[in-house]
């Protein structure tokens, strides 16, 4: 396939930095979008010159003219809406979570595989290029056994209220910390033990803290909270969204140790009301591109989309591991107890 015709549902802020990527990939045509506000739809369909608009994903998915779906919707409707994607026998990409829990994404693994729909989550760290340095490393064995990894993602305050009903923090911004810690360690986990902070009375505590312990006897440690100030230097910055994420990752290794903090950035703008760590990683805007992380995850997947080949970065079966062992935390906060982790299923596309 020379030309991937390409439907995007979801222009929300997240949706328009996608958008604005595919427009730009090669050998890909951005050639409809929906979502259901007719408004917002319109804005993102008029500045990527897309003709087609529509006000739900059905109507997308029911377009026999399109190759391929990317899913950029909220993260509760990730499973109902991937099920009719799936259904379709085309591509799919749907942006992290997979699903609401890992039994919708196990549903939706195998209603992939019985349609021939090749299926694809978000799993952003993996393209990011010091994070795929990293994991390289430890494939090739050069920092011995791993004894302990660190993760830790903090978010600006000012987010806070956007999610705080509609999802628990430890699938709003966790999710990629866990994941990373399965793909870097190259380990199942098999116990966690957890904790978490509240002070509302919101669907999602403020700050969620646990312990994990993987099978190869290395211990993993994830923290994520929503109490970043305003005074903090800002490394987001889109048209739509402005803040911080305070992330940072440490591996000790028998051989070698490790530390990566997303604020290092060498470029340092002083302004007038703050400071700026410009993100020159995940999806910086340069040129009226974007670049990075994001860009290179969704070239990943339309070439997999053209060529018919899975993704060797994106895994399912992590990616279901992943949502379990969310599950696994914010069960073991609930009950105060040490929760043991269910042991998984073959993934039939890797």
């Amino acid at each position: 396939m020379s030309q991937l015709r390409l439907g995007l549902a979801g222009a929300g802020r997240f949706g328009q930095l996608h958008a604005a990527v595919l427009s730009a990939l090669p050998n890909v045509t951005l050639a409809a979008i929906a979502d259901p506000c007719t408004e917002r739809c319109h804005h993102v369909a008029d500045r990527h010159q897309v003709a087609r608009r529509y006000g739900s994903t059905q109507e997308l998915f029911d377009d026999a003219d399109l190759d391929a779906f990317v899913l950029v919707t909220p993260d509760e409707q990730h499973g109902a809406q991937g099920l009719a994607a799936v259904a379709t026998g085309k591509p799919v990409f749907i942006e992290k979570p997979l699903a609401s829990s890992s039994h919708q994404a196990m549903a939706l693994q195998k209603a992939a595989a019985a349609s021939g729909s090749l299926l694809q989550t978000g799993l952003l760290l993996r393209y990011e290029l010091q994070h795929a340095l990293l994991q390289e490393e430890l494939a090739a064995g050069h920092f011995g056994e791993l004894v302990s990894i660190r993760v830790k993602r903090n978010l600006s305050a000012a987010w806070f209220s956007a999610v705080a009903d509609r999802a628990h923090t430890v699938y709003e911004s966790l999710i990629h910390d866990l994941d990373l810690l399965l793909w870097l360690s190259g380990s199942r986990a098999t116990r966690v033990m957890a904790m978490e902070r509240r002070f509302g009375t919101h669907q999602s505590p403020e700050g969620c803290y646990a312990l994990i312990e993987l099978a190869s006897g290395c211990v993993a440690m994830a923290e994520t909270s929503w109490f970043v100030p305003p005074q903090a230097p800002a490394n987001v910055m889109t048209e739509t969204w402005a803040g911080t994420i305070d992330a940072e990752l440490a591996v000790v290794g028998t051989q070698q140790t490790a530390q990566l903090r997303l604020l290092d950035s060498p470029l340092t703008i002083w302004g007038p009301d703050h400071q700026r760590h410009p993100d020159a990683q995940l999806w910086p805007l340069h040129q009226g591109h974007i670049h990075g992380a994001l860009e290179r995850e969704l070239a990943d997947f339309t070439n997999a989309a053209r060529t018919g080949i899975p993704s060797r970065t994106a895994s399912l079966d992590q990616a279901i591991e992943g949502l379990q062992l969310a599950e696994a935390i914010v069960e073991a906060t609930r009950t105060g107890q040490a929760v043991a982790m269910p042991r998984m299923v073959a993934d039939p596309q890797s």
